[in-house]
């Protein structure tokens, strides 16, 4: 049976950008460890930036160099999650304005992406894709995909900052949401600034969440609304990645 070609269309959009800000982090990441500070410099605006068409701000291209090179990988890896969440979320948007038109599910009564991951987790739990191992993995799948969600809420709406709704996740069988130990700090005195810091190598986690729950997603979608018998395997559908189209889209 054909699949539906708008789910498929979501589904490798999602697919290929997020392993293209993969490549992408890895790329950068190496470029800035061999990277010439000094040469850096040259290329930088000499004294100034423009942030709008009619105002500059004055700045130090050597100070800029220095607190990157101190910062270069958190900051890297949390412009990275970003982008890695917005694609995610497209993608469930997609999928679910795409069953509401073929009539497969009714429309969502809440429009958030917190309540289209409580709907995207409900669809994983009905998932056969993959090795036990896999299948096993999803609840873990589900509590990094929430987690990287309040994060990106911290950057977006809080400074990079604790705050109470960083607290409020989404429960997965049973199992509480993911709670880095910082917030209990700032639990005691909710006064106090309290930045959360992503680490690179938690990033990675993140990506590798990310995707592997968007296929266990396509999969599950397909069979139940679809009746789509065969699984999507990157071995039958592409051999290799091809960083020019996952990069540009052609």
């Amino acid at each position: 049976m054909p699949r539906d070609v708008e789910i498929k269309r979501a589904f490798e959009i999602a697919d290929d950008g997020m392993q293209g800000v993969i490549g992408y982090f890895h790329y950068v990441a190496g470029c800035q460890k061999l990277a010439n500070q000094s040469e850096i410099v040259k290329e930088l605006p000499s004294s100034s930036i423009r942030i709008t068409y009619e105002w500059i701000r004055y700045y130090d291209p050597q100070q800029l160099c220095q607190v990157m090179q101190d910062v270069f990988l958190l900051y890297h890896a949390r412009i990275a999650l970003i982008a890695l969440v917005s694609l995610f979320e497209g993608s469930l948007k997609n999928f679910i304005a795409r069953l509401v038109k073929k009539g497969k599910i009714p429309k969502p009564k809440r429009d958030s992406y917190k309540a289209r991951l409580e709907w995207a987790f409900e669809i994983a739990k009905q998932s056969t894709y993959g090795t036990k191992t896999m299948i096993n993995r999803i609840p873990d799948l589900c509590l990094d995909v929430d987690h990287a969600r309040r994060i990106r809420n911290l950057w977006m709406h809080n400074n990079s900052l604790f705050d109470e709704d960083y607290a409020k996740g989404i429960p997965v069988n049973g199992r509480q949401p993911i709670i880095e130990p910082n917030y209990q700090e700032f639990s005691k005195n909710k006064k106090k600034s309290i930045p959360f810091i992503l680490n690179p190598k938690a990033f990675e986690r993140f990506g590798l969440s990310h995707i592997e729950l968007l296929h266990q997603l396509h999969d599950t979608i397909e069979r139940i609304y679809f009746g789509q018998k065969r699984s999507y395997k990157y071995a039958t559908e592409r051999k290799k990645i091809e960083w020019h189209r996952l990069l540009v889209g052609i």
